[in-house]
């Protein structure tokens, strides 16, 4: 077997591995982190089908889902009920998929990723004109599974469901400041379903496949937690001024309670650890513009949390013998993090030129209780490890202190041209997201940049069809060789919007080949496959 064999794997791998610890920076979430180390998220254009039928084009388009305002742009609830001026509702389903395969020997290959990812989101929001005041309901029902090795001959398959709802109040303060201050309330429920399965790699003539129906297999350890479950619950004000004429300055707050259970039950044993996970978010937004001409954003939020996770475990030591039992502290985390995006557009007549920047910056803190807590997992793996009939049991290792960091820096720009009717768009983006844990040591450090080209043309007066290229290049960890890959996508999409009918359907569909830029490209062939659809209802 060439020694490059399992060089995706362990770049993947790495990467997931980086996502699960950064999901703690997204408020306990697992779906949006996972589903960006997939390459399978759109980024500030997720929202819209348009866009992704145009090459995943997301700065230089004046697109009615992604504008530089508070909602679409600073995710503020807030900006709900300005971002319209009359009732609205949006259904939006959508999948993706991958498959990564890698050829061995006499014509067979080996499959080493595939996932597919369902979604559907909808918002609806009632608007009020004359006093100014909303109501909005929005929400969202996701679910993903991704299969990749484990071992020679095991897999590993992950299944996530994702249900997400969030309830949206607000207006202006009246008699008070000439309606130019605007508030809202919200609440957010939320929870996510992880479960892991082992199973065999099935092997036939055409090769070895990790998304059939492979015998399932028992976890690797006792403590290896098999299902994960993290139920949300939040609630938030912000607050919106207007300055000016065109510009907009918000601020809000959110305290958000995470319960988060991981569990491994076999016939024989039981392990649990138990967290019950705060979060305090702060956001800050300034929008507008100046003149006629000139757009720009700029939003930052913060999030810090302190917590302490516990643990338990029981198992049989067989018949007449007193059961092997345990249960106490197990670490102490703390996390602070902090995020920043930045948009300029400047639209003189025809021409239309924007540029982006993004940082991140992420701190978790792990510690194991006091060495002289008789509760601590550390006491008890060193004691159940030299009694007698629990030499079969998998122990993890012991808690230690580690610091894992992440920072992130991003930058974008491009430009579109507006022919009569049809649009066309270019834009170049680049991305660094560095990782690195004083357990682990640097890396990996992920370096990507591509360029995105697309056109907008209409056909007729109800319709319109959209054409999309992206030339993209991924280094999966900057610090090693071997793991550097080149793509190629191409998209469609269409928009119909019948004459004097308040609604309107959207739709993209992107397809991406992508090889290895190391050895020989044709070694390993992945495919991702992107299709989103919108209906927008103007009540």
């Amino acid at each position: 077997m060439s020694p490059t064999r399992w060089v995706l794997p362990r770049a993947l791998s790495l990467s997931l591995l980086a996502a699960l610890i950064g999901a703690a920076t997204a408020s306990a979430q697992y779906y949006d982190p996972v589903l960006r180390s997939l390459d399978l998220s759109t980024g500030p254009g997720a929202r819209s089908p348009r866009l992704l039928g145009m090459g995943g084009l997301s700065a230089v388009i004046r697109d009615r889902d992604a504008r530089i305002d508070l909602w679409d742009f600073a995710g503020m609830p807030v900006g709900l009920a300005s971002h319209d001026t009359t009732s609205t509702m949006d259904l939006r389903p959508g999948t993706s998929a991958l498959s990564s395969a890698r050829r061995l020997i006499a014509g067979r290959e080996r499959q080493n990723l595939a996932a597919r990812n369902n979604r559907t989101g909808f918002e609806a929001v009632y608007r009020n004109r004359d006093s100014g005041s909303s109501f909005g309901l929005v929400g969202r029902l996701d679910a993903l599974r991704w299969d990749r090795p484990y071992a020679s001959t095991i897999e590993v398959r992950q299944s996530l469901l994702h249900p997400e709802v969030m309830p949206v109040l607000g207006g202006t303060v009246p008699r008070f400041f000439s309606g130019h201050l605007a508030w809202a309330a919200h609440l957010r429920f939320r929870s996510e379903s992880v479960e892991d399965q082992y199973r065999e790699i099935v092997t036939n003539a055409a090769g070895e496949w990790i998304d059939q129906g492979g015998a399932q297999l028992r976890p690797p350890g006792e403590f290896t937690a098999t299902k994960i479950d993290v139920n949300t619950s939040a609630y938030g004000v912000s607050t919106a001024y207007a300055v000016g004429k065109h510009s907009k300055f918000a601020m809000g707050i959110e305290h958000e309670s995470n319960r988060i259970v991981a569990l491994n039950d076999l016939p024989r044993s039981t392990s649990e650890t138990q967290e019950q996970r705060p979060y305090w978010v702060g956001r800050t937004a300034l929008v507008g513009a100046i003149g006629r001409t000139l757009q720009f954003g700029i939003t930052g939020i913060g999030r810090l949390s302190d917590s302490e996770q516990d643990w338990r475990f029981t198992t049989s030591a067989g018949v007449g013998a007193e059961a092997l039992t345990g249960r106490g502290n197990m670490l102490t985390r703390e996390e602070k993090s902090s995020e920043m995006r930045a948009q300029a557009r400047w639209s003189p007549g025809r021409a239309v030129f924007s540029g982006t920047l993004t940082t991140a910056a992420h701190k978790i803190t792990i510690d194991p209780p006091n060495a002289g807590d008789p509760t601590s997992l550390n006491r008890f793996i060193n004691t159940a490890f030299n009694r007698p009939n629990a030499d079969t049991l998998g122990f993890p290792d012991s808690v230690v202190h580690e610091v894992s960091r992440r920072y992130a820096f991003g930058a974008g720009g491009g430009a579109s041209y507006r022919f009569g009717r049809s649009t066309v768009g270019a834009e170049y983006h680049w991305l660094r997201d560095e990782h690195q844990s004083t357990l682990s040591g640097p890396g990996p450090r992920r370096v990507a940049w591509d360029v995105r080209l697309g056109l907008e043309r209409p056909l007729g007066a109800q319709l319109k069809w959209r054409l999309g290229y992206v030339h993209r290049v991924v280094d999966e960890d900057d610090n090693t060789t071997l793991n550097e890959y080149v793509a190629q996508a191409a998209s469609l999409g269409f928009g119909y919007a019948p004459t004097g009918a308040r609604w309107s359907l959207e739709s993209g569909y992107m397809f991406e080949f992508r090889n290895q830029d190391f050895g020989d490209p044709s070694d390993e062939h992945q495919s991702r496959q992107q299709l989103a659809v919108q209906l927008h209802w103007a009540l």
